[in-house]
């Protein structure tokens, strides 16, 4: 994805009246009513309100606590692989660079928050918690297509909108150890629960593995050949106190340590050997108040740092820069809901974010953003509506060793406005047209000072079918985008190239059918740069892939496969990426009330395949696992 001569681098809270069916329906206790709520849940992030997932104007889908579990997937990349709308491409195996792409859009036009608060992203605006441990994790939605209006710069792919484990119930403790092929281990513990009017959660783990060689060296005759290992180690905490009816005040804090071998296809010799070391940490609290029966209020505020530094024979390798880099970031954020009507809801806030980065001595970089957003959804008859809009203003300072100053700023306003009607109570037709944008990262300003932001327009039209057991949805989208902003070869420079165009159609179902858990997805679709003429990088024409599981005498068995077509390599070469299939199979039991005993067998046929040209990927491997869970 980056070029090497930057290093390793470039790389009360209250319920509205739309929930009041969900909540009813949570008060029947039995096995499949809990099975149909794995169906249709109510999600948050497509209006920043609660709604059941058959309702949504927009497309989501939503990964549960138990679809983690039961997926038994090594990493954050593997377990979001297969949803619909979402790729990723990495280089070489767990802890290197990885990118995640929605809806055909850029890896730096996607969104990740946890918590609803903004993932830190470095100078490049990669993200850097694509290796977020998933014992750390209860939820996951993933919102398609542009969400600037409601989000701000760079969603314009899309949201991956993650949530934590929070205590609920009696106090307990909980924890997993998995061993598997490469060596590969994995083991964590935590505790959390509600004592009187305190909720909280605590965890800790560390993971590792001895890998396989990242690159492959029929390709790339200068790597080591030997194996790349990952390892890390990770401390997570959250505790939410309601201080009267009215008010809850919360902290969280989490801590991540990686070290990541990784492979030079221009080293000097073949033994040379190169390590990426991460820290990253950071810290929150926030107050939600009822100000009044129809008015909630929330102020977060939070605080994360990274520091990378690139290593070669165990110092810090200043062949291509100064080899440390390390980021600042502090959120503000002010969100309200205001129930205007019993059919009529407002949202409005505002978010602060500022940002630092630096190269040891040789720059510093700074990018302030100030956002202020304000949406309505209202619903009349058979009809639902919902319009947002926002104002953002992003400042990028870069002050090089020299004292050379270059500053760039954007003002720019983002909307969305959807509609969708309800035919019965099984069909409904949806659309939302929006626009966006995508402000030059800190690096890009660093060495293109006159960058002007990517604008992004799209249109999405969907039809959704909702029975007890069954949730299937299509839909067809379109975006476009201008003045996309890329680099030359030599990642030295940064134009605005002209227009990037998508288009296609999306089809995700989910069911009870027959004794079986059945989950699918397919995507078609054309990612193409159109001042070029030439396919997009690392995104491909069609993919999908297909899950099923059942229960058997007290054992769950499931298979899932994921299929991809071929993809461009990169911009800059004309090599193209084999289409490929990967089957994986898993199986679970519970021992007792406590113990559950997990089996996955991945890549079962051994497909050799590649997610960036010259990169090895994993072959086959078996996995398992001994999670206890008090139920």
């Amino acid at each position: 994805m980056r070029a090497n001569s930057v290093g390793f681098l470039m790389k009360k809270t209250f319920s509205l009246r739309i929930t009041a069916s969900v909540i009813a329906m949570s008060s029947v206790v039995c096995p499949l009513q809990a099975q149909i709520l794995e169906i249709n849940p109510v999600v948050v992030s497509a209006s920043r309100m609660e709604q059941p997932l058959s309702k949504v104007l927009s497309s989501v889908s939503v990964i549960t606590r138990q679809d983690i579990e039961k997926s038994q997937s090594p990493t954050l990349a593997d377990l979001l692989q297969g949803e619909t709308g979402f790729e990723f491409g990495r280089n070489g195996g767990v802890g290197s660079t990885t990118s995640f792409f929605l809806r055909g859009q850029n890896s730096t036009s996607v969104l990740v928050m946890v918590d609803g608060v903004r993932v830190q992203t470095d100078q490049i605006a990669a993200l850097t918690m694509t290796d977020m441990p998933l014992s750390q994790i209860e939820r996951i939605e993933i919102l398609r297509g542009n969400a600037s209006a409601l989000y701000g710069e760079s969603a314009i792919g899309g949201v991956i909108n993650i949530q934590t484990r929070q205590g609920k119930g009696v106090p307990t403790s909980y924890g997993a150890v998995s061993y598997g092929s490469r060596s590969t281990s994995d083991v964590y513990a935590g505790y959390g629960g509600q004592l009187d009017e305190m909720k909280f959660d605590l965890n800790a783990g560390q993971s590792g593995t001895k890998g396989f060689s990242s690159m492959n060296p029929s390709i790339n005759s200068g790597a080591n050949p030997d194996n790349d290992a990952f390892r890390s180690a990770y401390l997570a905490g959250k505790a939410e106190k309601k201080l009267n009816r009215n008010t809850n005040i919360g902290v969280r804090m989490s801590v991540n340590n990686s070290l990541t071998e990784y492979d030079n296809a221009y080293g000097t010799t073949t033994s040379e050997t190169n390590q990426f070391k991460v820290k990253r940490n950071s810290t929150g609290a926030y107050v939600k108040t009822v100000l009044f029966d129809n008015w909630l209020s929330n102020i977060d505020f939070s605080n994360a740092n990274y520091q990378y530094e690139d290593l070669k024979n165990g110092n810090l390798n200043t062949t291509y820069s100064v080899g440390r880099y390390y980021g600042e970031q502090n959120l503000l954020r002010w969100f309200n809901t205001y129930e205007l009507a019993p059919d009529t809801t407002s949202t409005f806030g505002v978010d602060l974010n500022r940002e630092t980065f630096g190269q040891s001595s040789s720059y510093d970089l700074a990018r302030n953003t100030d956002g202020y957003f304000a949406g309505l959804s209202h619903k009349l008859q058979k009809w639902d509506f919902q319009g947002n809009f926002r104002t953002d203003s992003v400042k990028v300072t870069n002050v090089k060793s020299s004292g050379v100053t270059a500053n760039n700023s954007t003002n720019t306003n983002s909307t969305l406005l959807g509609a969708g009607y309800q035919f019965n109570e099984i069909w409904r037709l949806s659309a939302t047209a929006s626009s966006g944008f995508r402000a030059p990262n800190a690096y890009e300003v660093s060495l293109s000072p006159t960058l002007v932001s990517e604008t992004h327009s799209s249109q999405e039209i969907g039809l959704s079918y909702s029975v007890e057991n069954t949730l299937f949805r299509t839909a067809y989208f379109a975006s476009t985008t201008k003045n996309a902003i890329t680099a030359n070869s030599a990642y030295t420079a940064y134009t605005n190239i002209g227009e990037v165009q998508n288009k296609g159609i999306e089809i995700t179902a989910r069911a009870l059918m027959a004794g079986n858990s059945i989950k699918g997805t397919f995507v078609s679709q054309d990612p193409w740069n159109a001042t070029t003429s030439t396919a997009l990088a690392r995104r491909a024409r069609q993919y999908g892939s297909l899950d099923i599981s059942r229960s058997v005498q007290g054992y769950n068995f499931g298979a899932k496969v994921y299929a991809s077509g071929q993809r461009k390599n990169s911009d800059y070469d004309s090599v193209w990426l084999g289409g490929y299939s990967l089957w994986s199979f898993y199986a679970s039991r519970a021992l007792n009330n406590e113990l559950t005993a997990r089996l996955r067998l991945e890549n079962a046929f051994d497909h050799s395949y590649q997610l960036a040209n010259g990169y090895n990927t994993p072959g086959r491997g078996i996995y398992a696992t001994l999670q206890y869970q008090p139920k």
